[in-house]
């Protein structure tokens, strides 16, 4: 019985990876140079969703920022949505950060008093926090943990203007493919 469940938990995994390499197909014709596509920060949610970064190269041979997509499963299917601003509320509804976002947007016009943070999504098969700092610290990126609800939450800032942030989130992404959000500094989440 127990050699059964292995064979067919492996089954799964490969057809997740056959879904995964379908999916990251598509996506990668979205790229100047399609070849050159990699793929950072790849998961699978409980409904089958896909979620993840992608880059590739432009003509001149230099690899652009990294961009979120979600590839979400309609039966055999899936229907892909790209962020192409950096702040796409359908993604993050499916991979982890729209209560954050949400947050974000709903004050974004408030004072900043005490700058600016930018914060690191996490949730569901994001890693370990130590991972995700480890990362930030190769490239030299400084980074705060702070405890939220018992949770250690990832950031960086406080910055003192909204564009250092913008900035910093921006260099985030496209060196590491890691989502972020802006908000103040030591607003309620």
């Amino acid at each position: 019985m127990r050699k059964v469940a292995m064979v067919m938990a492996v089954v799964a995994l490969a057809g997740c990876d056959n879904d995964a390499e379908r999916v990251h197909k598509q996506i990668a014709e979205h790229l100047q140079n399609p070849k050159t596509a990699k793929f950072a920060n790849v998961r699978f949610n409980t409904q089958g969703d896909i979620c993840g970064q992608f880059r590739g190269k432009d003509d001149n041979g230099s690899y652009l920022p990294y961009r979120s997509y979600v590839a979400i499963k309609k039966g055999a299917d899936y229907d892909i949505i790209i962020d192409e601003t950096g702040n796409d509320l359908r993604i993050r509804e499916v991979c982890g950060g729209a209560d954050l976002q949400r947050r974000a947007d709903a004050i974004a016009a408030e004072p900043a008093p005490q700058g600016w943070d930018v914060e690191i999504i996490q949730g569901p098969n994001m890693g370990a926090v130590t991972d995700m700092t480890a990362r930030l610290i190769e490239k030299g990126i400084p980074s705060s943990v702070v405890y939220r609800d018992g949770k250690p939450v990832v950031l960086l800032g406080p910055f003192m203007d909204k564009a250092e942030a913008e900035a910093s989130k921006n260099d985030v992404m496209a060196r590491l493919g890691t989502d972020s959000v802006v908000i103040q500094h030591d607003a309620p989440r």
